[in-house]
């Protein structure tokens, strides 16, 4: 065997996959330049994995082990024991070859090449009257270092990606969620089969798709919700470590299933590139009886119904309750600003539910997300146009959150604000932008004036899937963080805590004296 080293391009040693696609022999390629001259593919032992390998020499009295450097069909190249000579075309009577506990070869080669390499002496040898069976090496190669695909690190159970020692509760939780989602698969799936479409998928209110939604909610929502609050509770036992196997474990039962419905699919695969979009937001609101088939329609109702998913309609509750209490200040002129506004769905309910509105109102939206207002814009202004011409101004602005938080300029001509408030930014935001962007927002604020500020508490039982299924991270914040926060940005302020019904998104007021 010659000691040069291997040739570019001269094979593939990785597994292929079998495709089922017939090779056409004719269209093969053969080799190119020296290649076209056949010569047995050469493994440098970094090729060969996780194999135990040794090359046994007899030499008179000794049987020294060497190193291996490469190995063919027909020659093996390994380093020489120091302090005896080799030269080319010497007879080595027995050299044996072994792979783990396959012995491959035994008999013997003849020297064919020497060369010195980083002060160790490397010799070539060409086996004598048979070859060595390297197909049998490369699959013992191939089985021991299959990792297998996906998280898997092997098939024991010990090196799962899902398996980690205790939290039971968690676990059975979890597989309890798992069959409450397939038997519903299954029944529902009998239901739909025997329902008109137009009961199952319509949109027209009829007392049988009532009825049908009503069921689904009382007899499979209500249960999956609570499940989900209790595999909550469970997970806030584990510690920091433990969350990335039960991570993998809950993964593992429920997220194709879970995936079944419309609103957890866009929030887990973010089609706007952020989460919280204002479709994200729609999706919370209304239309919440949506999917492809009864069972994806029934898993979105429950999962619009986690604690959550209605603080986001309860906190657009209270936004209008304290838009309506501005409206109703006793002021001619009322200014109200709206900051990372979506699609302002509070404003939209207030306008459309409102009989009277001071002489004049102006309302600022102001989002980074140009879809968003598009979308605010196009059914703000027909309300406005029809029922509110000429006494409602709306102002839609499409700059960043960063612009925001160096220049309170974005604002200038526009006066103060009556009301300014900004309903799910902060969750986003670390402590010392939130303080430097709510003293920004205050100073906007008119004497007498509030800024009202909303942020969810650590406690939100929705956390599980958020964080596990939906890659969906918020800054959490305490009451009591959020009071630090805006007396450091507003030390002046008659601050206070404001609760809508769930308690999960707490909002912190504060009123320019």
């Amino acid at each position: 065997m010659d000691s040069e080293p291997p040739m570019s391009g001269r094979r593939d040693i990785s597994v292929t996959p079998v495709t089922g696609a017939v090779a056409d022999y004719a269209g093969l390629k053969g080799g190119s330049g020296r290649d076209i001259y056949f010569r047995p593919d050469r493994y440098q032992r970094s090729e060969l994995g996780p194999i135990g390998i040794a090359v046994e020499l007899a030499l008179e009295d000794e049987r020294p082990r060497c190193e291996l450097v490469d190995v063919s069909q027909n020659g093996v190249a390994f380093v020489w024991p120091l302090g005896t000579n080799v030269e080319v075309g010497t007879i080595l009577n027995e050299i044996v070859v072994k792979f783990d506990d396959h012995e491959a070869f035994r008999g013997e080669a003849r020297v064919s090449s020497v060369r010195h390499e980083d002060g160790r002496v490397i010799v070539g040898a060409s086996l004598v009257d048979t070859l060595m069976n390297i197909e049998d090496v490369l699959h013992l190669r191939d089985v021991k270092a299959w990792a297998g695909s996906g998280d898997t690190q092997g098939l024991g159970l010990k090196k799962a990606a899902w398996r980690t020692p205790g939290q039971e509760r968690f676990k059975a939780l979890v597989a309890d969620m798992r069959l409450l989602l397939e038997d519903g698969r299954e029944e529902l799936g009998e239901l739909e089969a025997v329902l008109p479409w137009h009961v199952t998928h319509g949109d027209a209110d009829t007392p049988a798709r009532d009825a049908l939604i009503e069921r689904v909610r009382s007899e499979f929502c209500t249960e999956l919700v609570q499940l989900s609050n209790e595999i909550d509770a469970a997970l806030r036992l584990a510690s920091r470590t433990e969350r990335d196997a039960l991570n993998a474990y809950s993964n593992r039962l429920l997220h194709p299933l879970l995936m079944q419905s419309p609103w957890m699919h866009r929030a887990r695969h973010k089609p706007l590139g952020y989460a919280g979009d204002y479709e994200l937001m729609n999706g919370l609101y209304g239309n919440h009886f949506s999917g492809s088939t009864l069972f994806a329609k029934a898993v979105n109702l429950a999962f619009v119904s986690t604690p959550a998913a209605v603080a986001v309609r309860t906190r657009k509750e209270l936004m209008k309750q304290k838009l309506s209490q501005a409206l109703d200040g006793g002021k001619q002129s009322v200014r109200i600003l709206s900051i990372a506004a979506g699609p302002a769905q509070e404003v939209y309910e207030l306008l459309q539910e409102r009989h009277e509105l001071p002489e004049s109102v102006e309302i600022v939206l102001y989002d980074q997300d140009k879809r968003a207002l598009t979308f605010s814009y196009g059914r703000l202004k027909r309300l406005v146009d029809s029922k509110w011409k000429g006494q409602v101004k709306l102002l839609h602005l499409n700059d960043s959150i960063r612009h925001l938080l160096r220049d309170t300029a974005v604002f200038a001509g526009h006066g103060a604000f009556d009301l300014v408030y900004s309903v799910g930014l902060f969750d986003y935001l670390q402590m010392l932008t939130a303080v430097s962007l709510c003293r920004n927002l205050f100073s906007l604020v008119a004497p007498g004036g509030t800024l009202l500020v909303g942020n969810m508490v650590p406690s939100n039982p929705s956390r599980w899937f958020m964080e596990l299924h939906l890659d969906w991270f918020l800054v959490y914040r305490e009451r009591s963080e959020m009071l630090e926060l805006s007396r450091l940005a507003a030390p002046n302020a008659r601050i206070e805590i404001l609760d809508e019904p769930t308690r999960v998104n707490p909002f912190v007021s504060l009123t320019k004296e």
